[in-house]
């Protein structure tokens, strides 16, 4: 007997069932296992990067924990978040990539259409990810070990002043102003005519010096797994350490995945499985979400390429060189990173069971229920260089100590029909059901100032009653979200030719007022498809293994907004305050104008995209055309003064999204004396763009990108524009000396007429 490709027989999650891959109505990539295990990563979202068409996946910091955000198809909602949703063992579950070790992943299958999506209803606008960990199998227990160590280095620095062409730099701008070239000689202990000795003067790489250190990761995998024909088991149990290239950083993680099922008669099965995450991140970083003004990045690039006379590399230097705004100057990037501490702890604990009973050879219901709860803290010292500390005055240290907890409680019950073969022609699944939903979330914020000097991290921590609480600390934050569903699908084929899906969702949740009767989103979808290579005239076509059309149309819905936007809330932060018996108590205000009309954001998807197997499966190729178009996207719109408020959220942006996919999978050598050789290849191209904002609106700015008062945007939301636009000054180039008239009388330098300038701006 010859063994040969049969990836076409794989089954593929699609939500709530299975189904044969090359009975696909809808546009689905996957990766499993066999291509995991030769992986050297420790997240399963960096598995995704590049090995499917149409999903990217990107992180925009270099802290080992930091979140990976996985995009499907690009993204439709404007200002909202536009990460998918992630299905693990058939339960809703956040961020479940950073939790699950990708040892103990089965399989990944991301649906990237409606035709898939739409059985996810409010929360399937943006892809659905459906993770299937490891089950146990009968026969002898198995235990394997999977481990790696790999090493990191800085791969890269930006080009930065030697010593002498920095402090030449300096001079030429402090010129023109007594007060700057007395700061200049006061810095650098020289006059003009001295720079030459800053040619011998040794340069620093500050660059190398804040992340210049070997960075060592270590992972190391044992699993254990077995049965019989009542019960298997499987087990998995992952540590991760890395330490980071990153001067103060350090990661750990640990990882239980247990998951078991037993055959308690013929006709009823029940299964648990049990995950456990526990991960510490130590480090400041070299960014800061407060603002770019906090940036530690900036120190190690704007920082002088040298030391003092006296300055060892970790020396704080008592002499400003350069002020940048906020009050604050450049320090010494590694007595920097010294000043500040960091530790965000993280345990998840996840338990699923399930209950699965075949009523008789048509009809099977089962029943799902999931307990979630995630408690994070984030401790962080700030002493007196920090520029925290410094912007909120006093140069004294700071401590914030933060934790939130999310409890998440879901149950879903799902009855299935099938029917197969009947009169040799028809093939019939329906799927009913209903699920719910429940996150509760708890945040508990602390922030102090004013801690006596000296002073260390740990005892800043636990002597919180020597400092002052911040204004409008401690706060306490506490939301609970419910949804309550109802889904149905069809599934029908003729002689295994012209295929049939029709599935559609019902969507309330809390996040609408009661009295809206748009709380209620309904969300269908339908797809069709016809295998060719059923028809006569391919039927003796050896080389063309399976040839299938397909084409699908749909809605589905994006919930990703805040809590309680339907209720006045109101905010008590320190910036008002008001006067009761003779003492100060702070004011709370209404934090946003409410809208009761809230309704769901929602996504037009159309598809159509060939799948073609050829030289009995062992080279497989699909291709899939695509267009998005949304409505109802959440914005703040801006309203009249008169309400007393500058903007409101509303149902008004519309926005647009294109594109092609082509995947090609082969197996180019196949157990062949035990070698096997895959090669995949796959490129897509996707267009945005927006097509509508509010009322009179044509464009507007989002957020400062680092959240700072009065600092420019880096973005504009523009119609025609695609979302996440970069904004900015165009430059023009560089003055040369012949663009000036020069005054010998006054000494002055003016730019020639017509010559380009910033008056405008």
């Amino acid at each position: 007997m010859i063994r040969e490709a049969v990836t076409q027989e794989d089954v593929v999650v699609i939500g709530y069932q299975t189904v044969r891959r090359k009975d696909l109505l809808a546009s689905v990539s996957s990766v499993t296992s066999k291509e995991l295990k030769d992986i050297p990563i420790n997240s399963a979202a960096e598995a995704l990067n590049g090995r499917l068409a149409g999903v990217t996946a990107t992180t925009s910091e270099g802290s080992p924990d930091a979140s990976i955000r996985i995009r499907v198809r690009g993204g439709m909602s404007i200002t909202g978040d536009n990460t998918p949703l992630f299905i693990v063992d058939g339960v809703q579950v956040e961020n479940a990539l950073s939790s699950i070790s990708p040892q103990d992943i089965e399989s990944i299958d991301v649906l990237k259409d409606a035709a898939a999506t739409a059985i996810y209803g409010a929360r399937g606008a943006n892809g659905v990810v459906v993770i299937t960990t490891k089950s146990g199998r009968a026969g002898k227990s198995h235990i394997s070990y999977n481990g790696f160590v790999g090493i990191k280095k800085l791969a890269k620095s930006l080009d930065v002043l030697n010593p002498y062409d920095y402090v030449v730099y300096q001079s030429e701008r402090s010129r023109g102003s007594s007060t700057d070239s007395t700061t200049f000689t006061k810095n650098f202990g020289t006059t003009w005519d001295t720079l030459n000795a800053y040619k011998s003067v040794p340069a620093v790489d500050w660059q190398r010096e804040l992340m210049g250190r070997t960075g060592v990761s270590t992972t190391h995998n044992i699993s254990a797994s077995g049965g019989n024909k009542k019960a298997t088991y499987n087990f998995g149990y992952t540590y991760n350490k890395d330490k980071a290239i990153v001067l103060n950083s350090d990661y750990k993680r640990h990882l239980i995945n247990l998951k078991g099922d037993y055959k308690i008669t013929k006709n009823l099965k029940a299964g648990v499985g049990l995950r456990y995450t526990s991960q510490d991140v130590l480090g400041a970083g070299v960014s800061d979400t407060k603002g770019s003004s906090y940036n530690r990045l900036r120190n190690a690039v704007k920082y002088r390429p040298f030391l003092s006379a006296t300055q060892d590399i970790d020396d704080a230097d008592p002499l400003a060189d350069q002020n940048v705004g906020n009050g604050l100057n450049l320090y010494n990037p590694v007595s920097l990173a010294n000043a500040e501490y960091r530790k965000k702890s993280q345990d998840v604990f996840n338990t699923t069971a399930f209950v699965n009973y075949t009523i008789n050879k048509h009809f099977s219901f089962r029943s799902t229920f999931s307990y979630d709860i995630n408690k994070s803290v984030d401790l962080q010292y700030y002493d007196t260089l920090s520029p925290f500390s410094i912007i909120q005055g006093g140069k004294l240290p700071l401590a914030s100590m933060d934790t939130t907890v999310k409890k998440t409680i879901t149950n879903s019950n799902v009855l299935t029909y099938s029917l197969k073969d009947w009169h040799q022609k028809h093939d019939i699944d329906v799927v009913v059901g209903e699920e719910t939903y429940d996150l509760r979330t708890e945040g508990h914020f602390n922030l102090f100032r004013n801690y006596r000097l000296p002073q260390n991290y740990w005892s800043a921590f636990e002597n919180t009653s020597a400092a002052v609480p911040f204004a409008g600390y401690p706060q306490k934050n506490e939301t609970r979200y419910t949804n309550l569903s109802f889904f149905g699908r069809v599934n029908y084929s003729f002689e295994d030719k012209y295929l049939l899906s029709f599935n559609v969702r019902a969507d309330g949740a809390s996040k609408f007022g009661p009295e809206n009767s748009k709380k209620w989103g309904y969300f269908p979808a339908g797809s069709v498809a016809w295998r060719v290579k059923k028809e006569k005239f391919l039927e003796n076509v050896d080389f063309i293994s399976d040839l299938k059309f397909r084409a699908g149309f749909g809605t589905t819905g994006n919930n990703r907004i805040d809590d309680y936007l339907f209720l006045t809330t109101f905010r008590g932060n320190g910036t008002y305050y008001y006067g009761l018996n003779n003492q100060t108590v702070i004011g709370y205000y209404p934090a946003s104008l409410p809208n009761p009309d809230l309704k769901w954001e929602s996504t037009v998807s159309r598809n159509v995209g060939l799948d073609l197997s050829l030289l009995r499966n062992r080279i497989n190729l699909t291709l899939d055309l695509y267009k998005n178009t949304s409505k109802d996207l959440l914005l703040f719109v801006p309203i009249a003064s008169t309400y007393g408020y500058s903007t409101q959220y509303q149902n008004v942006g519309k926005s647009e999204n294109k594109g092609v996919e082509l995947q090609l999978n082969a197996a180019i050598i196949r157990n062949t004396k035990g070698l096997n050789w895959n090669a995949n290849f796959n490129i897509s191209f996707n267009k945005n763009k927006i097509v509508q904002l509010g009322r009179n609106q044509t464009q507007f700015f989002p957020a400062a990108s680092w959240g700072v008062s009065g600092q420019p945007t880096d973005y504009i939301v523009r119609i025609g524009d695609p979302v996440g636009s970069m904004w900015g000054l165009v430059t023009d180039g560089f003055y040369n000396v012949s663009d000036f008239n020069y005054n010998t009388t006054t000494g002055i330098y003016t730019l020639k007429t017509g010559v380009v300038n910033n008056t405008g701006i």
